[in-house]
């Protein structure tokens, strides 16, 4: 088994980076944030296979398909005859990392938990892949676009937002999760911050005590218009009375890859219009 960190991962990023030019590192990748890295990263070309969960952009319906991370077809991953086996490192359990290792495959654990962290793991990917110079322009433009963020929304008068990831049973999300940083930068307090545990459980009730300005469900379309009609049914609550209950993608927020700007957006526009409601 090779579970690939710290100078182990430096060797092998020189050595990928030296036979790049001669021989393409073969990529699978094992969750969707991962792969839309390594798209961004412009290498397309570099991916094999791809875990059944990711499905953006179009082009990997035409790639192999491996199951999902928890239960691998690990006939066809093998044959695959990958270089390296890219994966969520806090979304695989050890064992399932040790499986994959087993195969004799070299298992590289990524792990992004920041926005700014988008930027490196495109950098750090585009040297595995040998296709640094895209890498470092799409790094470059994902931190003019974050920074452009940052400066847009840095005064905003600050709202108490709940995040609701679920209701049947009711998650929402600590401080330990990008989105509460998301919050944060679109001048949100994240009011069950201070929770363990990166999605907590919690009750109806101690929303309506804490008593929320504005009310983020991250899902959209049906789903999003049901689970947000659940909320809009109870008008003691300071969002509903004032009309601030929103919907954002749960796929933008979840994946940390550069589109979760564009969820970053949306959030930060949703509480604009709060703020004039």
């Amino acid at each position: 088994m090779q579970i690939l960190k710290a100078s182990a991962l430096l060797l092998l990023l020189s050595v990928v980076s030296i036979d790049a030019a001669v021989t393409m590192p073969r990529i699978v990748s094992l969750s969707p944030h991962i792969t839309e890295l390594l798209f961004a990263a412009g290498a397309a070309a570099r991916v094999v296979g791809v875990d059944d969960l990711s499905d953006y952009p179009a082009a990997t319906a035409q790639i192999v398909h491996v199951g999902e991370v928890t239960a691998l077809d690990t006939e066809v991953l093998v044959k695959l005859k990958p270089t390296i086996v890219i994966l969520w490192d806090s979304g695989t359990s050890p064992q399932r990392k040790a499986d994959i290792g087993h195969l004799g495959l070299n298992v590289y654990p990524t792990e992004q938990r920041h926005l700014d962290d988008i930027a490196t793991a495109l950098i750090d990917f585009g040297r595995l892949a040998g296709t640094s110079a895209v890498a470092a322009a799409a790094a470059q433009q994902y931190r003019y676009q974050l920074d452009e963020l940052r400066h847009r929304y840095a005064h905003r008068a600050q709202l108490r937002v709940f995040y609701q990831v679920w209701d049947r049973p009711l998650y929402t999300l600590s401080r330990e999760h990008v989105v509460n940083e998301v919050l944060t930068l679109c001048g949100g307090s994240n009011i069950f911050a201070e929770l363990h545990g990166l999605a907590p459980m919690i009750d109806k009730e101690a929303v309506l005590a804490r008593d929320p300005d504005v009310i983020i469900i991250g899902a959209t379309g049906a789903e999003g218009a049901r689970q947000a009609a659940e909320w809009n049914r109870i008008t003691s609550l300071h969002a509903v009375r004032h009309h601030r209950v929103y919907t954002v993608d749960d796929s933008l927020m979840s994946r940390m890859s550069p589109r979760i700007l564009l969820g970053v957006r949306s959030v930060c526009e949703s509480l604009d219009q709060a703020r004039v409601l």
